[in-house]
């Protein structure tokens, strides 16, 4: 038997039983941007470097050549998101892959039923554990949803994230967003509208003065502008 290749348990291989052979190869060094921030498969550098390694080729499942089709897909279907190193000809290509994708084309089936033709293409890309949100073990399924809830979210609010973060002193202007002040009287939506400077805090009680309106209130209901 003859080995092409080989990734994890799996291996490409010419025998008289068997033809397994690997087809269009392709790979890419990328530089990676001068000032680089980080994001999913980016590492993080203000310097030149190199973009994660990518890796991608095809293999065409032949049941007269030995392959049950079937069988085969199914198998590559569990290893999604598995990582191994990737060896051509007994020498190591790249550095540790993550399996990302495999698709499958070209399927021919018999009257029965049966896969008897198929092509695998398979898409790689160098694992970087703390660069990418597709984990090992990860199911199809997971990175699926993950990838839907994070394409559903909205975009976070830097702005209102920091103002949140900053406590509220004297001299703040704030809004008041509750319906009543200390003593229960009624706060007006005119006056909600206004903007207040905070004159005086007392922080063991959790309630402001407003000037301009000379009112206590609660610090839970206001909000920094």
């Amino acid at each position: 038997m003859t080995v092409m290749a080989k990734w994890g348990t799996k291996t490409w291989a010419v025998s008289p039983k068997k033809v397994l052979a690997l087809e269009g190869l392709t790979f890419a060094y990328t530089q990676a941007a001068d000032n680089n921030s980080s994001t999913e498969e980016k590492k993080t550098t203000n310097e030149r470097g190199m973009d994660l390694f990518s890796l991608s080729f095809s293999t065409v499942l032949h049941s007269g050549a030995g392959v049950d089709v079937r069988d085969e897909i199914e198998s590559w279907k569990k290893l999604v998101t598995q990582v191994d190193y990737l060896y051509l000809g007994g020498k190591k290509l790249g550095p540790k892959l993550q399996l990302r994708k495999v698709s499958v084309s070209n399927v021919k089936i018999d009257d029965l039923g049966r896969m008897r033709l198929a092509t695998l293409s398979f898409e790689f890309k160098e694992y970087d554990p703390d660069t990418t949100s597709v984990k090992v073990s990860t199911s199809a399924l997971s990175v699926k949803a993950s990838a839907e809830s994070k394409s559903q979210k909205k975009p976070d609010n830097v702005q209102i994230e920091q103002l949140q973060e900053k406590p509220i002193t004297i001299g703040t202007y704030v809004q008041v967003v509750g319906d009543r002040d200390i003593a229960g009287e009624t706060i007006t939506e005119k006056e909600k509208e206004r903007s207040y400077s905070v004159s005086k805090i007392n922080e063991s009680q959790n309630k402001a003065l407003l000037s301009g309106i000379d009112k206590w209130v609660y610090l839970n209901d206001v909000t920094m502008i």
